[in-house]
């Protein structure tokens, strides 16, 4: 059925047991015979700020929470890349759902699946009518004022200093990419920060950020793979990047210590509208990161713990790829966002560099079904990686 397995399985018989078996409407599921951009949003906005569900277009239901009564389907001309343009440019902030056309039998007709995952970030913000909605008896209602006002203080004030401030930075870097980027790359984000950050480390300029990169390209072969020379201020501190939005590069470090790096990771493969997952970059991001941090925490005399964070974002359905050919075995990630943690010395950063790296893979490489990592292996006890 429809809930048991990812959207790229779902098949028409799957939307005709719904209708077979009487499954009515609920919180987490909603029909519709028609599609029209201002519902769509209206809808996607309400699943988000509440549990989550599935939106199936094409059906007509037997009335408010009823069941599908027939299945007549929409247009086939339908342009799936502008219903993903319309969701990701209405709603604030950035939601992330899988979309996907399945034709009927015998008709030129479709039916379209809509998943929507619980949003991380509620509230979220319906920016064509200017409007909060939840999912409330079957449809998508208006959010009052206590209800908006109880999700922002979830939000932010459920999370640490600290973490709102990486959540400050990730999403501030997110909102300078092109909508097509959002759309269809994965973004791998690593941060690693000390867990202190109300004091100012360094003095941004030129000649720090110069400075830096020589000291860098010291420990690795060619630096320019991980920063340019293109150094710039930031509200934050100072960033290396290359100045298009519609590439993800870029690596920043902020005043008080913390060092984010922003890099692409996977895009969508038109042929099979499947995410390709590089985890090989990723990889590579990681170990690059790590070893700037280290360097840039030796060179300000900085000693003391850090915390590690991987967040990728847009990862839904998508797989591992090897050199750009699917990995046989692996499984499809179902989750549109990965997160990992760690903790660690900062004098032992470089030294543990592997260690941290393995251990992050991991854990990332689960979201395939994957016990480890295929990057990493062990020689007489000793962590390598396999380039």
């Amino acid at each position: 059925m429809l809930f048991d397995k990812p959207l790229s399985y779902v098949t028409f018989e799957d939307i005709q047991e719904l209708s077979d078996e009487h499954i009515e409407e609920s919180m987490i599921l909603d029909y519709k015979q028609e599609l029209n951009d201002y519902s769509i949003i209206k809808q996607v906005t309400a699943f988000s700020n509440t549990k989550g569900g599935y939106l199936v277009y094409g059906v007509t239901e037997t009335g408010k929470g009823g069941y599908p009564q027939s299945i007549n389907g929409i247009d086939s001309n339908f342009n799936k890349e502008r219903l993903e343009q319309i969701i990701l440019a209405n709603i604030i902030p950035r939601v992330s759902v899988q979309i996907k056309k399945i034709p009927i039998p015998g008709r030129d007709r479709i039916l379209l699946v809509v998943y929507i995952p619980e949003g991380q970030s509620k509230p979220y913000y319906n920016n064509q009518d200017k409007r909060y909605y939840k999912r409330y008896n079957f449809s998508a209602t208006p959010m009052d004022e206590n209800e908006i006002e109880w999700l922002y203080q979830s939000r932010f004030f459920g999370l640490s200093k600290l973490e709102r401030y990486i959540e400050e930075a990730i999403y501030y870097s997110q909102n300078k990419l092109s909508h097509e980027v959002q759309l269809h790359d994965i973004e791998g984000h690593v941060v690693i920060t000390p867990l202190k950050i109300d004091g100012q480390m360094f003095d941004p300029s030129p000649e720090f950020g110069l400075e830096l990169m020589k000291l860098y390209s010291e420990k690795v072969k060619d630096c320019r793979s991980y920063v340019s020379y293109s150094i710039r201020p930031t509200k934050f501190g100072i960033k290396w990047n290359e100045d298009h939005s519609h590439k993800i590069n870029e690596v920043e470090i902020h005043k008080n210590g913390m060092i984010h790096s922003m890099k692409n990771c996977g895009s969508l493969n038109d042929e099979n509208h499947l995410k390709k997952f590089d985890d090989r970059q990723l990889a590579c991001n990681i170990l690059q990161t790590i070893k700037f941090s280290s360097t840039f925490y030796s060179k300000v005399d900085y000693i003391g713990k850090v915390k590690i964070i991987v967040k990728i974002f847009n990862c839904g359905n998508s797989v591992l790829t090897n050199e750009q050919k699917e990995q046989k075995g692996v499984n499809e990630c179902d989750s549109e966002e990965i997160f990992v943690e760690r903790q660690w010395d900062s004098w032992r950063l470089e030294e543990d560099a592997l260690l941290l790296a393995k251990y992050i893979l991991d854990e990332i490489s689960n979201y395939y079904g994957l016990w480890n990592s295929r990057l990493f292996y062990e020689d007489d006890g000793i962590i390598k990686y396999s380039i």
